[in-house]
């Protein structure tokens, strides 16, 4: 689920960039720094630029972790007390500075959903936010033309992400939908149970090719994003 600027149906706060390249994202990251994690840009023109990094969730240290679960606790009331709303994403998209600082993130889910009689490689997004102080200099749409660009290459058929405030997304080609969805209800690490064909009112896709978006009830097998 995705949160701009504040909680809503989705996890998505504003982004920014600033700072310096970082020169050994391995060390952020757990040792050893393996082929999974990728640099796959730095940001800024006018201002000091920052690193963009694709990390395997799995290999994100214990220090990166807490940095994470400040960010994601000081752009989101409520989140809990870790680095992901309801279970890691497989992986993240991290802005860093040079100093290290942690100035935004956004998670990846890859899932193979059911829309209508459509089964459909998809990628959801979840939790996009930064840090304050690195807001309103269009990092969020960088980030989200990283998993873009990403999910093409990788021939995923769409991009899924849950938002109330959809401002930001459809500047950058998301529009919503309204299926009905099921999905699996988690909190707090247990399941409790199926939410069945509910409109959500907050559903947003991302087509990567020519296939429409199919009509009928959407089954997320699995958590909403």
């Amino acid at each position: 689920m995705n949160h701009v600027a504040q909680p809503a149906v989705g996890h998505a706060a504003d982004i920014g960039s600033g700072g310096r390249s970082v020169d050994r994202p391995g060390a952020l990251l757990g040792s050893p720094w393996r082929a999974r994690v990728q640099r796959v840009g730095e940001a800024g023109a006018d201002s000091e630029a920052i690193t963009v990094i694709c990390a395997a969730e799995a290999e994100i240290g214990a220090d990166l972790s807490r940095r994470l679960q400040s960010l994601l606790q000081a752009c989101f009331a409520g989140y809990p007390n870790r680095s992901y709303f309801k279970l890691p994403p497989h992986f993240r998209y991290l802005a860093m500075t040079s100093s290290g600082d942690l100035a935004a993130q956004m998670g990846v889910e890859f899932r193979v959903i059911r829309a209508g009689d459509a089964v459909l490689r998809t990628f959801g997004v979840v939790d996009l936010c930064v840090a304050e102080s690195q807001r309103s200099q269009g990092l969020a749409g960088r980030l989200l033309g990283e998993v873009t660009e990403f999910a093409r290459s990788c021939g995923m058929a769409f991009i899924v992400l849950f938002a109330d405030d959809d401002r930001l997304y459809a500047r950058n080609g998301w529009a919503r939908v309204t299926n009905r969805c099921t999905w699996v209800r988690i909190n707090d690490h247990l399941t409790l149970g199926l939410a069945r064909q509910e409109d959500t009112g907050a559903m947003m896709i991302k087509a990567l090719g020519q296939q429409p978006w199919p009509e009928g009830d959407v089954d997320l097998l699995g958590h909403l994003f």
